[in-house]
């Protein structure tokens, strides 16, 4: 068992210390716990007390203070700064088992945020579904993720089923920025673009929706395809208005 000067503790059944370059080497195993909180299981790490860096390039799995549970390939550690960088596949489960996956992540401690790249959010929370065969999914730039907030940079969000072909969804709303706001259970987007079949149909500046956690808000529904003999094949996009317990209608 080691302790740095910052706090950290490393557990390991085989490791090695350079006095002279002031570098504390594991082999094998390793366990270590972050001033913060953090818990970290991976393999043959190497601290350097003089750079205040500890890493390595073996599989990895942090659990955070807000229970998510995240996978890498390797890791670098600023102790001093309290920030883990990562490079590679990584994945990210939450406590409701939503997972992320990204090529590049940045975990700050201090502010309790997770930072990723090229990112694919799946959301699998039953309760962001309307129905079992929704598969709600973001893909997004950057993806910022707090305790109450995630953002999402250049993104694209459909609720549509995968198909074959890797084809494009039959509705997906792209935007240059989405952020979901978990304390009042409502989506934003900027510049929002909502596609059919990848053909854009509608532009909003602005937009706002309840997420699908909600029970009953107005805001808008998911959009649907119609078609008929007498009118053809049309777009629906209707907003549903919350006028109380027992009153509502849709437009």
């Amino acid at each position: 068992v080691a302790k740095d000067k910052f706090g950290n503790t490393f557990e390991t059944n085989f490791a090695t210390y350079d006095g002279n370059l002031k570098v504390f080497s594991s082999s094998g195993s390793t366990n270590f716990l972050t001033k913060q909180g953090y818990v970290v299981k991976t393999e043959d790490v190497l601290l350097d007390n003089i750079k205040n860096k500890a890493f390595s390039n073996k599989n990895t799995i942090i659990n955070d203070i807000q229970n998510n549970e995240i996978f890498l390939e390797n890791f670098n550690y600023e102790t001093d700064k309290k920030i883990f960088k990562s490079l590679g596949k990584i994945k990210v489960v939450d406590k409701t088992k939503n997972f992320y996956e990204f090529t590049q992540i940045y975990i700050d401690e201090i502010k309790k945020e997770i930072v990723g790249t090229d990112a694919k959010a799946y959301f699998n929370d039953k309760s962001f579904k309307f129905n079992e065969k929704n598969k709600p999914r973001i893909f997004s730039n950057v993806i910022n993720i707090k305790e109450g907030k995630s953002n999402f940079v250049k993104s694209n969000f459909t609720m549509c089923d995968y198909r074959e072909g890797d084809k494009c969804p039959p509705w997906e709303i792209g935007a240059t920025n989405i952020s979901h706001d978990k304390k009042t259970k409502t989506i934003y987007y900027d510049n929002a673009v909502i596609r059919i079949y990848d053909i854009p149909i509608f532009y909003l500046p602005k937009l706002a929706h309840p997420d699908p956690t909600v029970d009953r808000r107005s805001g808008f529904l998911p959009p649907t395809l119609t078609s008929s003999k007498n009118l053809g094949t049309g777009v629906s996009l209707p907003y549903f208005f919350d006028l109380g317990d027992d009153k509502n209608f849709t437009f």
